[in-house]
């Protein structure tokens, strides 16, 4: 058993090795490569200032082995994202492109530009984000709290608000139900006590 586990060990480290051979760094796209002047020079600074010559230590490409996500990352943090695993054994990532698209939900951002409270939230002043292809609601929940916690935070408690206001006026009109309607006004009481039939 044990040998079988540790053949299994080596073929995997021997995969790894392969992957990490066979994969090819790229450049990504950078604000500098995009638009390279730092400066265009003024009356502090005369000449321009121009980015020439932009290195990094180079990026790869890994995907999800089951999400299908494709993720840029350093070359010197390949080895140990291949060799990560989930709690059932499989591992997380590989550089070999299954071919297959990753699954999109339909569901945005609460901030999204689509959303249908966007006109309250432009009035609160939140930004917009871009954010769709949640595959539920749940994640849109931590997406909100992870990305944008203090709009997060202003929703909920208006949310909570709302809440209040609505169990108000729930109490309001089971109260107003419980109490038996009286036909009389302050004017002409229904109630007449003691004392005031003896002033009459």
């Amino acid at each position: 058993m044990e040998d079988s586990q540790k053949t299994a060990e080596q073929e995997n480290e021997a995969l790894i090795e392969e992957m990490l051979r066979d994969t090819k760094t790229v450049d990504l796209p950078t604000e500098l490569t995009r638009e390279p002047v730092i400066h265009k020079g003024d009356e502090t600074l005369d000449a321009p200032m121009v980015g020439r010559v932009i290195s990094s230590a180079g990026y790869v490409y890994v995907w999800d082995t089951r999400t299908f996500e494709k993720i840029p990352i350093l070359y010197y943090m390949l080895p140990s994202k291949l060799r990560l695993k989930r709690e059932d054994g499989s591992y997380r990532f590989t550089t070999i492109d299954p071919k297959r698209k990753p699954e999109r939900g339909t569901l945005k951002c609460w901030l999204h530009k689509d959303d249908p409270n966007r006109a309250h939230y432009d009035e609160l002043g939140f930004a917009v984000c871009k954010k769709g292809g949640i595959r539920s609601p749940y994640q849109v929940t931590q997406h909100m709290k992870k990305k944008h916690p203090q709009e997060f935070a202003a929703i909920e408690d208006e949310r909570k608000e709302r809440e209040r206001q609505e169990d108000r006026e729930l109490q309001r009109l089971i109260l107003k139900q419980a109490v038996p309607q009286t036909v009389g006004t302050p004017e002409a009481p229904l109630y007449v006590s003691k004392k005031d039939r003896q002033k009459d």
